[in-house]
């Protein structure tokens, strides 16, 4: 489990890397332990991570009938969903880096996302401690997580381009592998666990 200083000097490259500054480089570990120490980055999103789970059940228990009560299975299964959308992109990036010719970069690939789903975690989880603490502020929350989609994407595309030598078409493709499958599967497993208020 990486250290908190150790996390934070990967964030730190991150960051100069979303900058366009190649020195980002240096502040990562893209060898074969850092490959596997970098899905550790799930155990550091699982604070904020919860937080999104309370707002989930408080949003699924308010649109459900009165006396309605979930329990630790409900966390169960948000948790798998949760694990589902973050390993199948990586799953699509491992099958499709030969046919498409980023092999080579497939490791920088998912060290930088995995980590970047740290500060993302975090971000998400904002609106969310909003919707739990102030009633009636779905619309503000609403606007606030739309505002960090877009930020989601916009950086997560510039951090790709960086990773794979400035392929604009590689990195687009890239980031509609993370982005589209992870938010499929995410609604697919919602409705089939029965997260979802009927």
């Amino acid at each position: 489990m990486p250290l908190l200083e150790e996390v934070l000097s990967y964030i730190k490259g991150l960051w100069l890397l979303i900058q366009g500054n190649g020195e980002g480089f240096r502040w990562l570990d893209f060898s074969e332990s850092g490959l596997w120490r970098s899905f550790a980055a799930m155990l550091w999103c699982l604070p904020a991570i919860a937080v999104t789970w309370a707002s989930w059940r408080l949003y699924y228990l308010s649109a459900m009938p009165s006396g309605t009560t979930v329990g630790f299975s409900f966390i169960l299964k948000l948790l798998i969903v949760d694990i589902a959308s973050w390993l199948l992109p990586l799953v699509l990036i491992f099958m499709l880096a030969r046919p498409l010719g980023f092999a080579g970069a497939v490791i920088p690939v998912v060290v930088t996302t995995n980590w970047l789903a740290v500060p993302f975690s975090y971000a998400l989880a904002v609106p969310a401690a909003i919707r739990l603490t102030i009633p009636g502020s779905e619309g503000v929350t609403g606007l606030l997580e739309l505002t960090l989609l877009i930020a989601n994407v916009t950086i997560l595309f510039r951090l790709l381009r960086l990773v794979t030598g400035n392929q604009t078409l590689l990195a687009s493709t890239l980031t509609a592998l993370f982005l589209l499958p992870s938010f499929m599967v995410g609604r697919l497993l919602l409705g089939v666990l029965g997260l979802m208020p009927t």
